[in-house]
């Protein structure tokens, strides 16, 4: 009754005419399950709260609720084979700037550049650089902290420069973790900065216990709470880490083509998404670190296959691995994606440094995917997007998004050993009820030669194709 006349007959390209696809209860499925993994019982909530650690870690970190007025100090090294090639103090300068602008109730008082030999002496500046730092800081009663954008001072040179300058010190570290309290809003978001600031509390604690600023007993009592602290958090992220393994198992099991969407941070990834699947219910928000879960958003293909995209942390230059590293937890369900779209912001002026820092840092993580490079914000540069050497969008204007949609068409095949066969089977038939639901159907046209009979174009793995065989035998 049924036939495999045409069954190995495979289009090269997409075609256009299409029916509406039913295929939708694993993808729903699946992202319930993405849902529940952001939900936290009680107990794990109790995890979190603590208030005597609350006391400690605001004072270690130096949170701030009225914010400060602050001095912005960019050291850089000025020669020799530690000197950043790709970017300029200036830029590096700016970059420190927004990320000071991030923080609610702060704002930049004065900034400055300083060239160094290296980053290793105690007051970190020499004698002539600290005395004009002492003086800017000194005699402008505005200035109440000094941010040095470097990624991780030593705690001896943060004590020095407290002492001589009179005021609160930063690094990037502690700015950077201050950022992320401030806008983590899951339960899963704000377990992996608390573990995130742990390294740093242990560096604050040990200070302490070297300077003998804290009675032995209280010492004692704060190492302790620590411990337990770090302990508990560790449990819950192994419980984390299980339930993204869960994810992407269902994940597999269902075969949904998942396409991670990273990037440098504020480089557009949530406008591009928004775009792409046009979901009302994501708001891009344009400051540093916006986005610290990493979600999932179903799209449609040009072709009508049902994809996920998902979306992740940011990434930024000169911060401890340290720091990212409780997001990998998540992160790994980006690395694991079928196809990475690594997003750069085209407009950025220190955009190489950013590139150059994005390339290195997927290096690390992921396999073997095909990884598509896309320019966003084309719309504010003048120059050509060809010298980009990658696709330019502008995810809020809408500019480029059909042909990005085209070339992720065209990848997501290839990298899920899918293809587009053409079937032909009865109308109305078991068969195509079938295709319909175990696989994506493009287009549909009757026989010419026999009215009761129809052409399929589907979208199927080799083992969709063995299951429909296995399934002819059993009903022919």
């Amino acid at each position: 009754m049924f036939s495999l006349r045409n069954l190995t007959r495979r289009a090269s390209g997409m075609v256009k005419r299409s029916l509406p696809i039913k295929r939708k209860t694993c993808v729903a499925t699946f992202m319930v399950i993405n849902r529940r993994a952001h939900e936290t019982t009680e107990k794990e909530k109790d995890e979190l709260e603590d208030e005597e650690y609350d006391e400690l870690s605001s004072r270690f970190l130096g949170i701030a609720p009225g914010g400060h007025g602050a001095l912005v100090l960019q050291p850089y090294i000025k020669w020799g084979a530690n000197k950043k090639r790709n970017t300029t103090p200036e830029l590096q300068l700016e970059e420190a700037v927004t990320l000071l602008k991030t923080l609610q109730n702060w704002r930049v008082v004065d900034k400055m550049c300083v060239s160094l030999m290296n980053l290793k002496k105690k007051e970190l500046l020499g004698k002539g650089n600290l005395e004009s730092l002492k003086i800017k800081v000194r005699s402008n009663p505005e200035i109440t902290a000094v941010f040095i954008s470097t990624n991780l001072l030593q705690q001896v040179q943060i004590q020095e420069l407290r002492h001589i300058l009179g005021v609160p010190v930063y690094d990037r570290y502690s700015i950077v973790v201050q950022i992320f309290r401030a806008h983590a809003k899951s339960q899963e978001a704000k377990l992996q900065v608390a573990i995130a600031e742990i390294p740093y509390m242990w560096m604050k604690l040990n200070v302490v216990k070297e300077t003998r600023e804290e009675h032995v007993g209280t010492f004692e009592s704060h190492r302790k709470l620590l411990q337990v602290r770090e302990t508990k958090l560790k449990n819950a992220l192994l419980k984390l880490k299980a339930q993204r393994h869960l994810l992407r198992s269902k994940r597999l099991q269902n075969k949904i083509p998942t396409i991670a969407v990273v990037g440098y941070t504020n480089a557009g990834k949530t406008s591009l998404i928004k775009a792409l699947t046009g979901d009302s219910s994501l708001h891009p928000r344009n400051y540093l670190f916006a986005t610290l879960d990493v979600t999932i958003h179903q799209g449609t293909l040009p072709s009508r296959l049902k994809v996920l995209f998902v979306d992740t942390i940011g990434f930024i230059q000169d911060v401890p691995a340290t720091l990212i590293e409780p997001f990998v937890a998540t992160l790994e369900d980006a690395m694991n994606a079928d196809i990475i779209l690594n997003v750069h912001d085209a407009s950025h002026p220190d955009r190489q440094a950013q590139m150059d820092h994005m390339q290195a840092t997927l290096k690390g993580l992921i396999k073997d995917q095909v990884v598509i490079n896309v320019a966003n914000k084309i719309d504010r540069i003048s120059e050509d997007i060809p010298r980009l050497n990658m696709l330019g969008v502008s995810a809020t204007k809408l500019i480029g998004i059909d042909g990005l949609r085209d070339e992720l068409d065209k990848s997501i095949l290839g990298a899920t050993g899918r293809t587009i066969v053409r079937i032909r089977v009865q109308s109305g038939s078991r068969a195509s009820a079938w295709l319909y639901k175990e696989t994506t159907v493009t287009n549909v046209e009757a026989d010419p030669e026999n009215a009761q009979y129809l052409f399929m174009d589907v979208i199927t793995t080799e083992l969709q194709l063995k299951m429909f065989r296995v399934f002819l035998k059993k009903y022919e």
